[in-house]
């Protein structure tokens, strides 16, 4: 357990800077949210509140304007991929963050003013109203004047969400006996819980206080409840790391806590071989020579406090990171010998057609040839 303690300790670095620099900003004003992410909708009147009457989980967070036009704005930087109708969502905007994860807003009354595909957004730039809009109708009967916000992850690794059956908080509850939800969409990616990508956490007013001590009182308590706490100075469950490294690395945090001290105060070379923070398990097997480099790039480069974290670690733990870039290198090496086999053999064969016409005039003049011999023969 003690190899991951300098897992724990630098991914939380980085995972708190990552938090002051790219957190997100509350999309609207009032900052309630009326509809929880998981939450299973039954169908018909079941749906209140919602354009699809079909059975579905809800993919996304309700932000209540109080029945309003109220302006919707940009959480965070990035690039609109997509503004128009979208079906049961109506007017949409779908904004790309820097890291590849989409951010979509659905059934806006209207866009601000000069939005346009491709147009680079900031956060806290107002991106239209809220509505209703379903089919690029201006009302969906029952349904209310709301934000619906969706967050996908773009990689799977990152997900993290549980389906609430209808039935989540009768009787004895456990979030771990909910469902993993995995659902992947077209342009939007792996929707997931949007709760711990805000730096802000939201009351929820759902209609159901019943529920809260179940399924928590607000976004960030119910994002606890179902994947656990994170100790001081541990790693948030949603981001870089799979889960068993992120449950392995907390329990050494909470360890160093209880000892009165912190995760690289107490690594050693004699306590363990440590390792610094990596991909997801596995993931380096599907990603492509681009997306390694970026991996290895964010590692380093985007901590601002990098350079001060490398002089604590454990030569251990420098020797392991060393050998791993090297282990990189002749992979994305490997990779790129193949790429270039693949474009040695595009050449060949565009040489072979290109030569198949010349093959052809070839056997055409010597077949007039042979004619004109045998002409000269018989004559």
């Amino acid at each position: 357990m003690k190899n991951v303690i300098l897992l724990a300790a630098l991914a939380t670095v980085a995972s708190a800077a990552m938090a002051v620099d790219t957190c997100m900003v509350s999309p609207t004003a009032k900052e309630t949210v009326s509809g929880r992410f998981g939450k299973f909708r039954g169908g018909g009147a079941a749906n209140h509140g919602s354009s699809n009457q079909q059975p579905h989980m809800h993919d996304g967070l309700d932000f209540s304007t109080t029945n309003t036009n109220a302006p919707v704005f940009a959480t965070s930087d990035g690039k609109i991929t997509w503004i128009g109708g979208r079906g049961s969502a109506g007017n949409t905007i779908m904004i790309q963050r820097a890291g590849g994860d989409i951010v979509a807003y659905y059934h806006l009354a209207g866009f601000a003013t000069g939005l346009s595909v491709g147009m680079n957004i900031k956060a806290g730039q107002q991106l239209g109203l809220a509505g209703n809009t379903n089919s690029g109708s201006s009302s969906v009967g029952k349904m209310d004047k709301h934000l619906h916000f969706v967050y996908g992850a773009a990689q799977k690794d990152d997900v993290r969400a549980k389906a609430f059956p209808e039935n989540a908080s009768r009787g004895p509850f456990n979030p771990s006996q909910l469902p993993s939800a995995f659902n992947q969409q077209k342009d939007i990616g792996w929707k997931t819980d949007p709760s711990p990508y805000f730096c802000k956490t939201y009351a929820i007013q759902d209609g159901h206080p019943n529920q809260y001590p179940v399924l928590g009182k607000d976004t960030k308590e119910q994002y606890a409840i179902l994947f656990g706490s994170v100790p001081s100075g541990g790693t948030p469950p949603n981001v870089k790391f799979e889960s068993s490294q992120v449950a392995a690395a907390n329990s050494d945090v909470a360890i160093a806590n209880a000892a009165g001290t912190t995760a690289v105060a107490m690594l050693k070379d004699s306590d363990g071989y440590g390792s610094l923070p990596t991909a997801p398990i596995g993931g380096y097997d599907t990603m492509s020579t681009s997306e390694m480099m970026l991996t290895e790039a964010t590692r380093r480069f985007s901590d601002a406090n990098w350079n001060t974290n490398i002089t604590k670690v454990s030569s251990r733990a420098l020797w392991v990171d060393y050998n791993r870039a090297i282990g990189v290198g002749n992979y994305l090496a490997e990779a790129t010998y193949r790429k270039k086999e693949k474009v040695e053999a595009l050449l060949a064969l565009y040489t072979s057609l290109k030569m198949k016409g010349i093959r052809a005039q070839t056997a055409t003049a010597r077949e007039r040839a042979q004619r004109n011999d045998v002409a000269r023969s018989i004559n």
